[in-house]
């Protein structure tokens, strides 16, 4: 096999840098040979070296090729620029010249899975698989990987499998490696986090015994992104430690970023965040074009996780202008979807809207039903703080259909999240059985699961606080607390305004006021609109039971505000109430018919915008009824 073929066969692998060393090799051996410069273009393009990808397409002499090849330079050329509409039509007028080549379906079909057309891309590869009377093995390692974003798992375990018995039987050990890493994305995207080392491990050991230094270091970045979502963070940052040393000696800096930015979530996801924003930004300073913006991405979805998200969200937006340009489909998609969070937690629910609806379009263009998933996950969480319950409940519903099998931590946040909206509804049996669910699967790992165990321990409180039975609340609101520290802000926050809510509800009116002028004091400055909101209004209430009618009643109000501009019925409402009964106490019985009209008005668009049934059952709540009492 000449160098040539050895490099574009690798292109097709995915397995770039040894890509580039074969091509290199057909350039020395021929200076001139042009489509060896544009596949080394190709191969630079993908591992992020643009500037050396423009000097070998500006080199290349067009004067003595063939009409076939001058197709093949506008795909390659047109790949590299990820112009892929184009790289696709000329993919096609090559097809329509050799219709039996196989490989120029496989070209075909990576143009359109780059394009986003997820269906075209598997036609073409199982044409090649066809043409090539089923011993393809490059086109049944695509066809796999499509398979695997469509979430039909089944197809790509099969296309995985015969492409590593067709590899094996060639002793192309490096096409072995590839499959090894995409069944490890596999089984890891499905939570079966065992079997996905394994994969890993054997990928790693194959790379070490060949020598092959950029597939030891994606090995390694490989274990530690799987040791970092298993909550191993110690292990984690290990490998991805080892990854960025082995790089860095042998001056592959563009592939050391990318151990620089596992090393970075292995601190994040252990919430030392100071040392994660450390790693991010020598990422961005060892790396080039898309891995410098994907540092940018991972640094400002940092910053807004830890809700500085003013500082975030431009980061961020620089990073889908590059990507949107670059037509980096999938790297627009986690642009969207930090950027949705970004505006979720300002409180500009438009805004948040808009991204995730892009998002979930994207993903239905693609055919990919796990970011389907993903996006109506996004988007059932900014309802849910818009107080539409009923919707948000549809959209958890359907990203848990599709997370059924997969991925445990998915799914494990997916019946956190209905559970907190069902009984918000009043409907308490069903949130029980959902939150159940969800602490069996924290159950299997308490150290993956943290932040989630700190957050159902805080649902649970607010249950039992609904349900007025004060004792138990204050005690699991307690454990909230404890768990969620100084690691996970936003729960703490809510945790102590909801523990003022039940000090006031059980007449420690001075200690309620304490609490929630704490977790007002914290949520003052963050970027959460929505944590602040709810701390001022159960300040305001802290304040009523503790006699403090003047206070309660400017919090009171200056919540309501709040509320109107988010569009939270049910908030706003009962800040209405809030503010009457302060108005009351402070004998000014006029303004307080007048706040009581106001929350009756609300009261009626709630039960409009939920439906009388939802309605029924939230106003079955047994502190909804002390509420409303006020109402008539």
């Amino acid at each position: 096999m000449s160098w040539y073929e050895r490099g574009t066969d690798g292109l097709r692998n995915g397995a770039y840098y040894q890509a580039s060393k074969a091509l290199e090799q057909a350039i020395a051996i021929d200076g001139n040979y042009a489509l060896a410069r544009a596949r080394l273009a190709q191969a630079w393009t993908e591992l992020d070296y643009t500037d050396r990808a423009k000097d070998q397409l500006l080199a290349i002499n067009r004067s003595s090729l063939t009409p076939k090849d001058i197709l093949y330079l506008n795909a390659i050329t047109a790949t590299v620029r990820r112009d892929f509409t184009a790289a696709v039509k000329a993919y096609t007028d090559i097809a329509q010249m050799s219709p039996e080549d196989a490989q120029v379906y496989v070209d075909l079909g990576y143009a359109y899975e780059n394009d986003g057309n997820s269906d075209k891309a598997i036609e073409n590869y199982e044409k090649a698989i066809a043409l090539n009377n089923g011993q393809y093995a490059t086109a049944y390692l695509r066809a796999g990987i499509v398979y695997l974003r469509k979430q039909k798992t089944d197809k790509a375990v099969e296309m995985f499998n015969t492409a590593e018995h067709l590899y094996t039987a060639a002793s192309n050990s490096e096409g072995v490696n590839e499959v090894l890493r995409q069944r490890g994305i596999l089984f890891r995207d499905k939570g079966n986090y065992e079997e996905a080392r394994v994969q890993f491990q054997r990928s790693l050991e194959s790379a070490r015994a060949l020598n092959n230094e950029a597939q030891q270091i994606t090995a390694l970045i490989d274990l530690s992104y799987l040791a970092s979502i298993q909550g191993f963070s110690a292990e984690a940052q290990k490998y991805a430690q080892e990854a960025v040393s082995f790089a860095e000696e042998r001056h592959l800096e563009n592939l050391a970023a990318g151990g620089l930015l596992e090393l970075g979530n292995s601190f994040s996801s252990r919430s030392d965040f100071d040392q994660a924003e450390k790693y991010f930004k020598q990422a961005i300073l060892f790396a080039r074009a898309n891995r410098v913006v994907r540092g940018m991405l991972n640094l400002g979805g940092l910053y807004i996780q830890t809700l500085r998200v003013d500082e975030g969200l431009p980061l961020v937006q620089q990073a889908l202008a590059f990507f949107k340009e670059g037509n980096y489909l999938r790297s627009v998609s986690l642009c969207l979807t930090q950027i949705g969070r970004g505006y979720r937690r300002k409180g500009e629910y438009q805004a948040a809207l808009q991204a995730f609806n892009e998002k979930l379009e994207l993903a239905k263009q693609g055919n990919n039903q796990l970011v389907v998933g993903d996006s109506n996950a996004e988007i059932g969480a900014v309802l849910f703080d818009q107080e539409k319950y009923p919707e948000a409940l549809d959209h958890f519903d359907t990203a848990l259909k599709i997370y059924e099998g997969g991925s445990k931590f998915k799914i494990a946040f997916n019946k956190a999240n209905r559970g907190n909206t069902l009984w918000r509804l009043g409907r308490y049996d069903e949130a029980r059985t959902a939150l159940d669910e969800a602490v069996a699967i924290t159950n299997e790992s308490k150290a993956d699961y943290k932040q989630l165990i700190a957050f159902l321990d805080l649902i649970d409180g607010e249950i039992l606080l609904s349900q007025r039975r004060f004792g138990e609340a204050q005690a699991k609101v307690n454990q909230a607390i404890t768990l969620a520290g100084k690691d996970y802000v936003d729960v703490t926050i809510e945790a102590k305004y909801v523990l003022a809510l039940i000090k006031a509800g059980s007449g420690g009116g001075k200690e309620a006021q304490t609490l929630s002028d704490e977790a007002v004091k914290m949520a003052t400055g963050l970027g959460d609109s929505n944590l602040l909101s709810h701390a001022l209004l159960a300040q305001a209430e802290s304040a009523l039971k503790a006699n403090a009618a003047d206070s309660a009643l400017a919090l009171a109000l200056q919540a309501q505000q709040k509320f109107a501009r988010g569009g939270q019925l049910e908030s706003e409402c009962l800040a209405w109430i809030t503010a009457a009964q302060a108005s009351k106490q402070l004998g000014d019985t006029a303004k307080a018919d007048e706040q009581l009209s106001q929350a009756r008005n609300i009261r009626s668009k709630l039960e409009q915008n939920w439906g009388a049934e939802s309605f029924r059952t939230y106003t079955s709540r047994p502190d909804i009824q002390v509420y409303y009492k006020d109402l008539g």
